[in-house]
């Protein structure tokens, strides 16, 4: 996934966006890459993949390159399209590679325009919505080149036909109105969809070294008790473990700290964490942006969670 730079459009009209689905399927052609579900937002993308070889950022690196380079040649420009580098999980295909296809092919009623239309109008937006790869799972002629329809359906409605193709459609529309889960409450280590001996598996086939690259893989070294972050952090503030856990805290600024803390150097999802700090999941998401965006104004708050994260590391090491 990605966004625009400064969260600008990194569309301007169709012909943008049918340029990105182009040089998605050439460079998928490219790199062997599977692409299994996409959708395309004003500013932001997300892309469901399949690697069979390890070459994601060489992939994602020709692929974006590409589609900078068209677009400003098209309208005239001159710099970056996207925010950096691209974000990516690894996803726990038998678990949430459902779940999280039908999360990102709803995004096009997720925006504030739709918020206050019923179920109905909202399924015959999606019905309508041309930029993402539902149309294609729900009927053969609106497929397109380079994407790989067959995977999720063979895997979970018992084949890409018709009936598979109805069964998809249907399992989507149950989240309509109701919206479902957010798969990306379940994310762990920041880079990670999955639990239990998924995660390990993908903590021992890591190849250590990218940390630089990666930062989210240096939370992978190790995995550490909310316990022991949790006394850090009050150690560091010169807070009790125990205020910083009460929802009703003066320590607001050392409590949010200690929930970034935790997501970010233990082994539990922001649904998890909700439950340790006595609040809705979406509660730690709410807290965790707020936060974020204190600390691109705020230097000394910014300087005491980079002293947190100091002391963290040198923790003895050791597996939990």
């Amino acid at each position: 996934m990605n966004r625009g730079n400064s969260r600008q459009d990194i569309f301007f009209d169709d012909e943008d966006r049918e340029m990105f689905l182009s040089a998605l399927a050439d460079s998928c052609d490219l790199h062997g890459v599977r692409l299994i579900a996409y959708v395309l937002m004003p500013n932001h993308f997300h892309l469901i993949m399949r690697t069979e070889k390890p070459n994601l950022s060489e992939f994602m690196r020709q692929f974006l390159v590409t589609y900078t380079v068209r677009i400003n040649r098209k309208w005239g420009r001159t710099g970056h399209v996207f925010q950096g580098r691209y974000k990516s999980l690894v996803i726990d295909e038998e678990s949430y590679l459902l779940p999280l296809s039908r999360y990102i092919h709803l995004n096009p009623i997720r925006t504030e325009d739709a918020t206050y239309s019923d179920g109905r109008t909202k399924i015959q937006y999606l019905k309508s919505y041309r930029w993402s790869s539902l149309p294609g799972y729900c009927f053969a002629r609106e497929r397109i080149k380079g994407a790989d329809y067959s995977w999720l359906l063979m895997a979970y409605f018992g084949g890409s036909g018709e009936k598979g193709r109805r069964a998809y459609w249907r399992y989507l529309c149950q989240a309509v109105e109701g919206e479902g889960e957010n798969p990306f409450d379940r994310v762990v280590y920041q880079t990670i969809l999955g639990a239990g001996e998924f995660v390990a598996k993908v903590k021992d086939r890591i190849a250590w070294g990218k940390e630089r690259e990666v930062p989210a893989l240096r939370g992978l070294r190790r995995s550490w008790p909310v316990r022991k972050i949790l006394e850090v952090v009050g150690s560091s503030a010169g807070v009790e473990v125990d205020h910083i856990l009460d929802r009703h805290t003066r320590f607001k600024q050392v409590r949010q700290m200690a929930i970034e803390m935790c997501y970010r150097y233990c082994s539990v999802s922001q649904r998890e964490l909700g439950e340790v700090f006595g609040v809705d999941y979406s509660t730690i998401s709410q807290t965790r942006g707020r936060l974020k965006r204190k600390l691109q104004k705020d230097k000394q708050a910014l300087a005491k969670i980079e002293e947190m994260e100091r002391q963290i590391g040198n923790l003895s090491k050791r597996k939990i």
